[in-house]
């Protein structure tokens, strides 16, 4: 790894097959309401009891400013106002009832946030920024990885959430098309890709030491990935290569520090959302197939 920090080692522990012990644990995945208007690259949050699916491409290759809300308690999606631009490859995480969407290709310095239903446009990021992940600790929200000024970004990006400033910090190992998340203080980069090489690092950002440390790698490097935390774990879903789009998810114990495998993702996705909610990890749109595919696939994992 190229970032400071101290390497972990431990035992990579993964289920024999799909359908044992991980299976019978989280019970399968499940499909649920389709998203309203397939697309991939997309940029998805949690807002209150709702997951939030923004932008992407859709079939015909254009960017779209479209946003919806889905409600697992209803089964039901609604349509929430458009974002003020289109955007693809934008990154998006929420706090305390507001949802932030930065950067993206078609507005790649810009920053919005969504508070008591509308749209206000926020300070400008310091440097462009694609591809890249964001999670949200304490009051700070991170933007690591990605693409800016037409290759890989070697600082992230901190954006105080009180007083509204950015700030550029020390970045994981550089890559694209990675998944981030937050848990327990630290905020979590998992595999991506550069120029078509996927990649199986991951790595955890310590803000009170400005540091990244190297954690156990993904059983599986993947690029365009997705992740989400949940029950003291860090969940590892969807991803392409020329093959073919990635179908295996596993997860990370924060407690133990091993990987496990869980159940397979039915439809198999790339630039896809994913987040978790209700005790339940979802995996919405992204595209099924390598390259510019389309898809409104609605697929939830429970865990607890």
């Amino acid at each position: 790894m190229q970032r400071a920090g101290v390497a972990v080692i431990a035992a990579v522990v993964l289920s024999s097959a799909v359908g044992g012990a991980a299976a019978r644990e989280a019970g399968g995945w499940r499909k649920a309401a389709p998203l309203p208007l397939a697309r991939t690259e997309v940029a998805a949050a949690v807002l209150g009891r709702e997951l939030v699916v923004i932008g992407g491409f859709l079939a015909d290759g254009r960017s779209s400013p479209r946003v919806d809300a889905y409600s697992p308690a209803r089964n039901r999606w609604r349509r929430l106002p458009d974002l003020p631009v289109a955007v693809n490859h934008a990154m998006a995480a929420s706090s305390r009832g507001r949802l932030y969407v930065v950067g993206g290709y078609g507005a790649p310095r810009r920053a919005f946030v969504f508070d008591r239903g509308r749209w206000r446009r926020l300070p400008s990021l310091p440097a462009p920024r694609a591809a890249a992940g964001a999670a949200v600790v304490g009051r700070t929200l991170y933007v690591v990885g990605g693409v800016g000024n037409g290759s890989l970004a070697e600082r992230a990006l901190a954006f105080d959430l009180v007083r509204r400033r950015w700030a550029r910090i020390p970045g994981p190992t550089r890559r694209e098309h990675l998944g981030a998340t937050a848990l327990g203080g630290r905020v979590y980069a998992v595999a991506g890709r550069e120029r078509g090489t996927n990649f199986d690092y991951f790595q955890a950002y310590e803000p009170a030491r400005r540091r990244w440390i190297d954690l156990p790698k993904v059983p599986d490097p993947r690029g365009g990935t997705a992740a989400a935390a949940i029950a003291g774990r860090i969940v590892s879903v969807g991803g392409e290569a020329p093959e073919g789009t990635e179908e295996t998810v596993y997860a990370y114990t924060v407690r133990t520090r091993r990987w496990r495998r869980l159940p397979d993702l039915p439809t198999p996705r790339h630039g896809l959302g994913v987040v978790s909610l209700a005790g339940r990890v979802y995996a919405v749109a992204g595209g099924p197939q390598p390259g510019l595919f389309v898809s409104s696939a609605n697929e939830y994992l429970p865990l607890s």
